[in-house]
């Protein structure tokens, strides 16, 4: 069964993992807040947010399966920035074109609103990101 963690035994692993799939060429180093999906001791995905400013914050996705996608962890994703952090937004960035995550995005709620050319190092190269933002009053979840 997969179960949502936050607990800071899993701050590196979920870290780690999500780094590493989501193109995040910042060094975050521990300045993030996180919830992580997991399987027994594997991480099957997580959510990595960062530059929370006390209005927007960053959300960086990475999912091993299909499976994670359950209403459930999409709530808590969205309850975490609108209820906890009680941002007014919410950004996220992933590679232009890349089909399952803009699919992924919009079905959530989020919008596409952009382009940023250059914006993401994939493989050494720098690549345009697509630039996705979602409002409070946009969100169904909460």
């Amino acid at each position: 069964m997969i179960e949502a963690v936050t607990d800071e035994k899993w701050k590196k692993s979920v870290g780690d993992y999500v780094k590493s799939k989501s193109h995040i060429y910042q060094e975050l180093k521990d300045n993030y807040s996180f919830i992580g999906f997991v399987e027994g001791e594997k991480v099957l995905g997580g959510l990595l947010f960062s530059d929370y400013d006390k209005y927007n914050v960053w959300v960086h996705l990475a999912l091993e399966s299909p499976r994670v996608c359950q209403r459930r962890f999409i709530k808590m994703l969205f309850t975490y920035c609108f209820i906890q952090l009680k941002c007014g937004r919410i950004t996220a960035m992933c590679i232009n074109g890349y089909k399952r995550n803009e699919r992924l995005l919009k079905g959530t709620g989020f919008v596409k609103e952009g382009i940023v050319r250059k914006a993401m190092k994939v493989d050494g190269k720098y690549i345009d990101g697509a630039l996705y933002g979602m409002l409070k009053e946009e969100c169904r979840w909460v």
